[in-house]
């Protein structure tokens, strides 16, 4: 080093001494160690010790290197390291990033600060706590042997068997039935849902539906797709047997539909019927008034009659019942109450005037129209009119359906039967066929035949089904 050099340095120095004298600091304030006066509270000093800094202590400050008590990874990742994170990918596999905090890819328990936390995963183990058995490679799916994360391993990644593609354990789902037959009215004929009045269609009907070119994805048409060989399906030609629906129909007809179906299971493979569906009752709340609804005694007793055909019938214990709800009737009448065709020339002539007469909306407000379970005030007579009409659906009728079939089911003389209620369900004008105003379009079968399959044993798990 010249002297130059040195002169330079000297000065420097000299200049950094000059201005820590103007700043009333020691000479070795510059150097960065603490002591009593640098307004820190660190180095060993207490209040006793050393007044001037740690009776003014400022408190953890993050970016000292310190994680101070009231320090954390969410307050200061700096001084107490990064936090784990909220959330894993639930794959079964402790991938990096992830932590057995929170995180049930990583099982383990976590020790000291989040620096020092240890899991018993796959990238982030230590072999000391958890043991050498955690570091084993990746488990592979599909080769049948139940490795580290895996809750089962079927030697497949095909889903739908009880462990899917990911080695994780699916719900299972009822099998499927050896067939399917149905009791019903006219919506179970498919009445009009070509939109012509009058008109049958069979085979949009969403249950025994099987016109595979249409939007219907019938009951009868998933069950086929599920198990194409177990499952004996309906087509044109097996109709006349599967479906026994009648337009017009009322429960009293439940039990001579119900014995058709018993005289016709006879003709086919097995000579018995694997399932039922059954939707009735439409027909018995819908009248010209609301007195000359089904008497909810007589219903019940007709109901029951029905059933009793069911139950008696040599048929093999493990028939599935489908027990349909009345589904709300109200909403087609707000579907289609702009529409002139409707109002003037289509509801005069439907049977279901305790809904339809005098169409034009009385309702307080359209809150009160969109909420048929709540009397406004100011709702005008008829509003009033079909809001009754919607709770003896609600109040009365389908918790005869379900509550009697409970019956049935307790006592296990239908033991696989199963109430569906849809009555939540709401349909819009896209649902209403266009031609009576009243009648599921083929949109409104389509809707029938999903709610009815996701809300069914069947649909469970179904990924079509999730919202």
């Amino acid at each position: 080093m010249n002297i130059s050099a040195a002169f330079r340095m000297t000065l420097a120095a000299g200049a950094v001494l000059l201005a820590l004298a103007l700043m009333g600091l020691p000479d070795d304030a510059w150097a960065g160690k603490p002591f009593c006066g640098d307004g820190r509270c660190k180095g060993g000093e207490t209040v006793a010790s050393c007044p001037a800094d740690c009776a003014t202590d400022p408190g953890d400050v993050c970016g000292d290197g310190i994680c101070g008590d009231t320090e954390s990874c969410s307050s200061c990742s700096t001084d107490c390291g990064v936090c784990p994170p909220v959330a894993c990918n639930n794959d079964g596999i402790c991938n990096e990033g992830e932590d057995c905090n929170g995180c049930s890819d990583c099982p383990g328990r976590t020790s000291g600060n989040p620096r020092n936390r240890f899991c018993c995963g796959l990238d982030t183990c230590s072999t000391s706590q958890c043991g050498a058995n955690a570091c084993d490679p990746v488990p592979v799916c599909g080769n049948g042997v139940l490795e580290y994360s895996e809750e089962c391993d079927d030697g497949n990644l095909d889903p739908g068997d009880g462990c899917d593609g990911f080695c994780v354990i699916e719900p299972m789902t009822d099998p499927v039935p050896l067939n399917q037959f149905n009791i019903g009215d006219s919506i179970g004929e498919g009445e009009a849902a070509n939109g012509t009045i009058g008109d049958p269609n069979h085979e949009t009907v969403w249950s025994t539906g099987y016109d595979g070119g249409d939007a219907v994805n019938a009951l009868n048409e998933r069950f086929e797709s599920r198990d194409p060989i177990g499952y004996y399906e309906n087509n044109s030609s097996r109709d006349g047997a599967f479906n026994q629906a009648i337009s017009g129909s009322v429960m009293a007809d439940f039990a001579s539909q119900a014995q058709s179906v018993a005289t016709a299971a006879q003709s086919i493979p097995d000579g018995a019927a694997g399932m039922v569906t059954v939707l009735l009752g439409n027909n018995d709340v819908c009248a010209d008034s609301m007195a000359e609804m089904t008497d909810p005694a007589v219903f019940e007793t007709q109901y029951r009659a029905g059933l009793d055909v069911l139950a008696g019938a040599d048929f093999p214990d493990t028939v599935n019942l489908h027990i349909a709800g009345i589904p709300a009737i109200y909403w087609l009448w707000e579907a289609k109450r702009g529409d002139f065709w409707c109002r003037a020339f289509a509801w005069p002539f439907v049977p279901c005037q305790n809904l339809l007469d005098n169409a034009a909306d009385d309702c307080a407000s359209s809150a009160s129209r969109q909420d048929p379970d709540t009397v406004f005030p100011g709702d005008g007579a008829n509003c009033q009119r079909r809001k009754a009409f919607h709770a003896e659906i609600r109040d009365t009728y389908n918790p005869i359906l379900s509550g009697v079939l409970a019956e049935y089911q307790s006592n296990g003389q239908l033991a696989n039967a199963e109430f569906v209620d849809i009555f939540d369900v709401r349909f819009g004008s896209a649902h209403v066929n266009g031609g009576d105003c009243f009648h599921p379009s083929e949109a409104g079968q389509a809707l029938l035949g999903h709610e009815h399959w996701c809300r069914s044993s069947w649909g469970q798990g179904d990924a079509a089904c999730t919202p």
